[in-house]
């Protein structure tokens, strides 16, 4: 629902046309049901601009690198029919929202079991883990502080980008 707010605050400006959604990987999903759930139930005069997928390389600590699934997802403010609206004349503003993993299971390395045992910890999303000590979180797991510091690297370059 932050997202949600987050579309919602960005046309929020008189000028504002379109909003774009970009996400990746995992959290493609999010930015789809975002996009549905801010179309359908809070904003009915939004349609869809444009759609556009893709793939990026992300460079791994190990030296490599891997293709990470990409889709930015264009929100048009559709003005009102009897309105007529002057071309040229106005300046049109664009916003963009990037959305974030939140799931544990985003961080490579996290899988379905390990991320419950990070909720019996207190670390319910990415945000969390980033934000934890990674001393204290291998001892709460009882694995070695070197894994759940490269855990919380990652959350952190997730979140940045």
């Amino acid at each position: 629902m932050n997202y949600v707010l987050g579309i919602i605050t960005g046309f929020s400006g008189s000028n504002t046309k379109e909003v774009t959604l970009k996400a990746r990987g995992r959290s493609i999903t999010t930015a789809v049901d975002v996009a549905e759930i801010t179309r359908c139930r809070f904003m009915k005069n939004l349609s869809i601009g444009e759609i556009t997928i893709g793939t990026e390389e992300m460079q791994q600590d190990e030296g490599g690198t891997r293709n990470v699934s990409t889709i930015e997802i264009t929100l048009t403010r559709v003005p009102p029919a009897k309105k007529e609206v002057e071309k040229g004349s106005e300046k049109t503003k664009k916003t963009v929202i990037l959305i974030h993993p939140t799931e544990l299971t985003s961080i490579e390395g996290i899988g379905d079991n390990r991320a419950e045992k990070l909720k019996s910890c207190g670390v319910n999303s990415v945000q969390d883990l980033a934000n934890f000590d990674p001393k204290e979180l291998s001892e709460k797991l009882q694995i070695s502080e070197k894994r759940v510091s490269k855990w919380i690297d990652e959350a952190n370059k997730a979140l940045k980008q």
